[in-house]
């Protein structure tokens, strides 16, 4: 039996951690709150341009692109989450906390910008990070960055 590699440990834990994220909650009086999903994993090959994922960002979704097989993202439209630009803030900056404070429940993996026709490899090595190391990378459309820093190590 093979250990997992320090890269499907992350998106083991990142998959968990958007479970948890996108569940409905309960408002003091019992109501139902309907959350929708936090972002959904799209499986794209290292050196393989992102797939157009207008259709899916203009519904709402957050597409997380990863180098690692994945569940087929349904990209459907979350209720009651946060806007895209403040969930793609969000996910690069636990991203970077995790590398000082391991036990707050999100792995310390490389999130990246992709730009448009970008491969997820020139990605990674655009903001400093080595593709072929085993962490996890997690590129995230540039479109939901707006004006943000480039990667979770850059100064804000």
């Amino acid at each position: 039996m093979t250990m997992p590699t320090l890269a499907e440990t992350q998106l083991k834990d990142l998959s968990a951690w958007l479970a948890a994220s996108s569940k409905n909650g309960r408002s003091p009086l019992g109501d139902t709150i309907f959350r929708g999903s936090f972002g959904e994993l799209a499986t794209v090959a290292l050196d393989d341009p992102a797939p157009d994922l207008s259709a899916a960002i203009a519904s709402g979704c957050l597409p997380l692109l990863v180098a690692h097989d994945a569940p087929a993202a349904a990209f459907a439209a979350p209720e009651g989450q946060p806007r895209l630009d403040e969930r793609a803030a969000h996910i690069g900056w636990l991203a970077g906390a995790a590398e000082s404070d391991p036990l707050r429940g999100f792995p310390a993996c490389w999130v990246v910008r992709v730009a448009e026709g970008e491969t997820l490899r020139q990605a990674a090595v655009s903001a400093g990070a080595d593709p072929d190391a085993d962490r996890l990378i997690v590129g995230i459309p540039e479109a939901r960055f707006l004006d943000l820093p480039k990667s979770q190590t850059e100064d804000t």
